[in-house]
């Protein structure tokens, strides 16, 4: 049984602004839905890597006022195995946020992916021993926090990555081929990540499925079947972001407006206007048992369509 529909709020629109994040709020819970999943970003709580007690409770009041659950999702650039002593105490604090919020699900993207410095020219393409040095690193520091998890009552969600052409570009520029993309950029792949959820092996410790980020991945895999690949991975599934986009890598694109026109990349739009599967892909995680989020992650550019995108999400819902 579903836990209920939640929409995303994008910090690059509030950007620290409580009544920006006011309104979204107050227009969240009067188009019907459930949940809102925050952003780090949407406030000033945590600065220099600590909880700023002042500013957590005033985003208390704020989240009370109105008839909503509440997930949380971290930095992008947290990464647990790059400055991992500052990174612990980002998720530390975060954790935090997240408990003193009540919010249910904190959602930290994979860290696995070794290509930022090969693609600045500072180091060369990684080998095997430290790509799986970069696997270890993180699960085992997952398996650390997944007691601090524990303690606050929070679930710690670990998304699944996408690909960009500037990965592809680095590659090439090493000489390598885009096909060998998932190799370096191990968090595009649903079957490490739940691979690396059960060596974590704590209910407070699960994987989030980015539905778009999964669709966009796909040709790199091994075995490119979209939806053989979710159904494998519905077990470790805990959190869920949806949203539709057509599959493709961006080459033209360089912004969300122009992704849009020329269907490329991470568009984010609402459920029901690109090419993904997504009625079956919230068939599987049902037949698997999944009683998480349904986080309704659309851009702020699609804000005029809410109400369509919640009214798509619900058509394409499993029946009880």
């Amino acid at each position: 049984m579903f836990r209920g529909i939640a929409l995303n709020a994008d910090e690059s629109v509030i950007d620290g602004d409580q009544e920006a994040l006011a309104r979204h709020l107050e227009r969240a819970a009067a188009v019907g839905f459930d949940g809102v999943e925050l952003s780090v970003g949407c406030f000033n709580i945590i600065r220099g890597g600590q909880v700023v007690e002042r500013e957590l409770e005033r985003a208390r009041a704020l989240l009370a006022r109105y008839p909503l659950r509440y997930t949380l999702h971290g930095p992008l650039s947290l990464s647990l195995v790059r400055d991992a002593e500052l990174a612990a105490q980002v998720l530390e604090s975060c954790l935090q946020m997240a408990a003193g919020l009540g919010a249910e699900v904190l959602v930290y993207h994979s860290g696995q992916i070794a290509l930022h410095d090969a693609a600045r020219g500072l180091a060369h393409l990684p080998d095997d021993q430290s790509l799986s040095d970069l696997w270890q690193r993180e699960t085992e520091a997952l398996a650390r926090f997944a007691r601090r998890a524990e303690e606050l009552g929070v679930l710690l969600a670990v998304e699944n990555r996408d690909p960009h052409l500037w990965e592809v570009a680095a590659l090439a520029r090493w000489g390598r081929p885009a096909g060998e993309l998932v190799r370096y950029h191990q968090g595009m792949r649903l079957d490490l990540l739940s691979a690396q959820m059960e060596a974590v092996g704590s209910p407070f410790v699960g994987m989030c499925l980015d539905v778009g980020h999964a669709f966009l991945a796909a040709p790199y895999w091994q075995d490119p079947d979209y939806l053989a690949a979710v159904k494998r991975a519905a077990p470790q599934v805990r959190h869920l972001h949806l949203h539709d986009n057509w599959g493709r890598l961006d080459d033209i694109a360089e912004s969300m407006r122009e992704r849009l026109v020329f269907g490329q990349a991470d568009t984010h739009m609402p459920a029901g206007w690109g090419r993904i599967p997504l009625r079956e892909v919230l068939a599987a995680l049902a037949a698997a048992g999944y009683s998480g989020w349904v986080v309704n992650e659309v851009a702020p550019r699609y804000a005029a369509y809410y109400e369509e995108a919640l009214a798509n999400v619900r058509s394409i819902l499993p029946g009880p």
